[in-house]
């Protein structure tokens, strides 16, 4: 039985890892961000239609901040914010970020 559980197991596709690397600009910081966290929420990198970006001078030394939106619709008063996130520069790591403490949280995806 063990044995059928392992082979059975053996020919499932491997997730691929997602990787950091380092990033350069704010477009660089937004698809690495997309990907981080599409892959930690098990949802399509499409879902995001937009990121919305802190400027740099505005941002903790060495990360850029951005808020990733989604392409919810709806009718009314609705927000398409998904969450703010820090992405480290030099190694391209991804951060959860604390808004009403302005500093960088917990990594995403461990």
């Amino acid at each position: 039985m063990l044995t059928m559980l392992l082979l059975g197991a053996s020919a499932l596709p491997a997730a691929a890892p997602v990787q950091a690397a380092p990033v350069k600009t704010k477009r660089e910081a937004c698809s690495a961000v997309k990907v981080r966290v599409a892959a930690d929420r098990h949802f399509p990198v499409s879902a995001v239609a937009f990121c919305d970006t802190i400027s740099l001078s505005d941002s903790p030394p060495g990360y850029y901040v951005l808020a990733l939106h989604s392409r919810r619709q709806c009718a009314g008063i609705c927000s398409t914010n998904m969450g703010w996130f820090a992405i480290d520069e030099k190694t391209g790591r991804v951060f959860n970020f604390d808004v009403g403490e302005w500093k960088v949280g917990s990594p995403v995806g461990g």
